[in-house]
Order: C-alpha cells, then sequence, then structure tokens
C-alpha cells in the first residue's frame, strides 16, 4: 500500500508543479486526474477523511464545471469509500452528512447507472442514518432505471422497491404530505408498470391511509396483499384502520382480534400497538373496564421491553375512570373470522380504473410538491 499511495503522491505533486508553472487547459486536466486517482485510492482504502479532502480539493480547482464523466466516476467513488468503511460508518453514522454535502455537488444526466450507484451507496445505511429521508427526497426516486425493478439472484424483491418501501417506513411518520403524496403516486404507478412483490400494495395503502384517502379504495389495494399473506398480523391490523369505530365497530374489532390471532407466535413488541388500538376503541366507546383490560396489557409489554411509555397513555392511567374501575375482559365469543371473510368477499381487489383515479387525485391535491436543492439543504444545517 505504501509504494501505490507513494506512486499517485509523487504524480500528484508533479502535475501540480507543472499546472502553477502553466495553467493551461490540458495541465489542469493531468492535476484533476492525478487528484482522482488519490480520491479513487482513498476510497478503496475506506479512508473518508482523506477522501473528503481530495474531493474538496477537486470541486475547488474546478468550481462546479466538472465533466459528466469525472461526476460519474467520484460517484462509484462514493459506493466504495461506504462499503470499505461499512463497519465504521454504521457506528458513527454522522459521517454520511458530511458525505452527503459532497455528494449534492454532483451533476449528471439522470437516469444512469452512476447515480444509482449514488443511491446504493447510502442504501445500506437506511436503518441508521438519520439524514436518509433528505437525501431520497434529493435524489428523487423517479429516477431508478427499469433494471432497478428487476429481482436479482438470492434477493428477495429489487433494489427499487426496497427502496420505496423503507423510504414509505421513514417517511410517513413525517409532516411532508406533499412528499408522501409524491412517493405514493410514484409507488403507485411503478406497481403497476412493473411486477412489484405484493409487499408492495400494503405499503401503498398505508401512504394512502396516511393521506386520508377513501377507505374503501384504500380496502380494495390492500385485498391483494391480506389475499396472498393472510397470516400477517399486520395486514389485517392495517384493515382495522379502514374501519371508524363508531361506525363499522363490529368490522374493526374483528379486524384487530384477527390480527392478534395471527400474531400469537410473533413477539409481544409487534403485537402492541393492536392492543393500543383495542384500548382507544373500547375507550372511546366508554367501555372502560374493557379499556383498561388492554391498557394493562400494553403497558406490560412496555415496562417489559423497558420501551418509553406516550405521554398521551400514561394522561390516561391518570384519569379518575382509570384509577377507579376495574379492568373487564371484553367479549371475544362471536366469529369474527367469518366478518373478516365478509369483509374481503364485499371487497374488489383495485382495478386500472381505480389506480387512474387514486393517481390523478394524487397529482391535482398535491402539486405543488417542493423541488429540493443544495441551497434548501444547507438552510436547515444552518
Amino acid at each position: 500500500m505504501t509504494s501505490i499511495i507513494e506512486i499517485i503522491t509523487q504524480d500528484l505533486e508533479s502535475a501540480y508543479t507543472e499546472f502553477q508553472n502553466d495553467s493551461s487547459i490540458s495541465n489542469k486536466k493531468k492535476l484533476i486526474d492525478s487528484m482522482l486517482k488519490i480520491c479513487k485510492f482513498y476510497a478503496q482504502e475506506g479512508d473518508y477523511d482523506n477522501f473528503q479532502k481530495t474531493f474538496i480539493s477537486i470541486r475547488n480547482l474546478d468550481g462546479l464545471n466538472l465533466s459528466e464523466e469525472i461526476n460519474k466516476a467520484l460517484a462509484e467513488y462514493f459506493f466504495r469509500l461506504t462499503e470499505k468503511s461499512k463497519d465504521t460508518i454504521i457506528q458513527q453514522p454522522e459521517i454520511l452528512d458530511e458525505l452527503f454535502t459532497l455528494m449534492m455537488d454532483l451533476k449528471m444526466k439522470t437516469p444512469c447507472n452512476e447515480y444509482v450507484v449514488l443511491y446504493k451507496s447510502v442504501h445500506k445505511f437506511r436503518k441508521c442514518w438519520k439524514g436518509y429521508v433528505d437525501f431520497c427526497r434529493w435524489w428523487n426516486f423517479e429516477n431508478f432505471m427499469p433494471e432497478n425493478y428487476v429481482i436479482v439472484q438470492n434477493s428477495k424483491m429489487s433494489l427499487a422497491e426496497s427502496a420505496l418501501i423503507f423510504y414509505t417506513k421513514r417517511l410517513i411518520n413525517t409532516d411532508f404530505d406533499e412528499d408522501i403524496a409524491k412517493l405514493a403516486l410514484t409507488f403507485i404507478t411503478k406497481s403497476a408498470q412493473y411486477n412489484l412483490t405484493v409487499y408492495s400494495k400494503y405499503y401503498i395503502a398505508k401512504l394512502l391511509l396516511r393521506l386520508k384517502f377513501n377507505n374503501v379504495h384504500i380496502r380494495r389495494v390492500l385485498r391483494e396483499f391480506i389475499i396472498t399473506k393472510p397470516f400477517k398480523p399486520w395486514g389485517w391490523y392495517l384493515m382495522s384502520k379502514t374501519f371508524y369505530t363508531n361506525v363499522s365497530f363490529n368490522e374493526k374489532y374483528s379486524c384487530l382480534l384477527l390480527a392478534l390471532h395471527f400474531g400469537k407466535d410473533f413477539s409481544d413488541g409487534i403485537l402492541n400497538e393492536i392492543y393500543l388500538d383495542l384500548a382507544l376503541m373500547f375507550k372511546d366507546l366508554i367501555k372502560f373496564g374493557n379499556a383498561k383490560f388492554f391498557i394493562e396489557i400494553y403497558l406490560k409489554i412496555k415496562t417489559k421491553y423497558n420501551h418509553k411509555i406516550p405521554e398521551f397513555v400514561t394522561k390516561i392511567t391518570r384519569e379518575s375512570w382509570y384509577k377507579s374501575i376495574n379492568s373487564e375482559r371484553p367479549n371475544t365469543n362471536f366469529d369474527y373470522k367469518e366478518v373478516c371473510r365478509n369483509i374481503l368477499r364485499q371487497t374488489k381487489n383495485a382495478d386500472s380504473v381505480l389506480i387512474d383515479e387514486i393517481s390523478a387525485k394524487l397529482t391535482n391535491d398535491y402539486h405543488e410538491t417542493i423541488q429540493w436543492s443544495k441551497e434548501w439543504y444547507e438552510t436547515m444545517e444552518e
């Protein structure tokens, strides 16, 4: 390694000396080429500190007028760098914040393979990097290419679908309604265009629920997932949210009970939100004994896993009714499975007409999608 770095450093020093004596375009090109070689070396070694310094030197030398060829090469180097330093970045994901500011300087015609490689360089950190949402908003999922929707060998789904699903998980709990609508439109369009897995229907339904779409339409989108994966508790849990307690109590309650039934082999932590929804449903009906029954289960699980208890739940436990009333197991002696079967019987799968209707609403009602830029990101950082 020492001999390699010595050689490319000597080449860089020589090119720099020539450029100082003669700042012609040809000498400038030689200097940038030498810088690229050393930048590539640092990327391969996982040396992100020196990679950053060299990248900044290249940028400062030529401003932001780097050729597309150079930009594409640097995108490849970002991927090599994050691959080599993967373990370190997982422990210190804030490293990606600094790398992201550099990535935004790269200019290339999109879509292209190198731009997708730039996404791949951060995809593996999607679970630990807080800046992942900002990155995705900047990168723009419309830049995935047809081949990115193809499932490669030994993978359960394509890169693009995996990206859409995880972005949904992260974005859906934000206040960025325009971005959520844009993601929903992209997701539903690509699902119709490509052979995405049935899980796409579940996440599209989640996005539409977040955007307060027609519940009947959401059920039609969700139905295909539930028919294919009937034993997944989260499918029935999501279905329960398309019914209102005061209008369709029996349907909502049945979906939640079936979610618990199929969730018996899952950890308590996964089922806890179902218990909370059951508690809140009975509280709305002023059936406080039943509500307390489920709140106690919820709190027991939260305590078991040392999870933080939401403030609004703590406030409920301080209310006078909670302190004075005994918990009471609710009635489950009815055929809730048949109720759920009827929900599916009475619901049609989403068809092209419904998809077009949903797409039109997403396009027309959320047309002021903000175009994110480097200036926006820097403003947020100040």
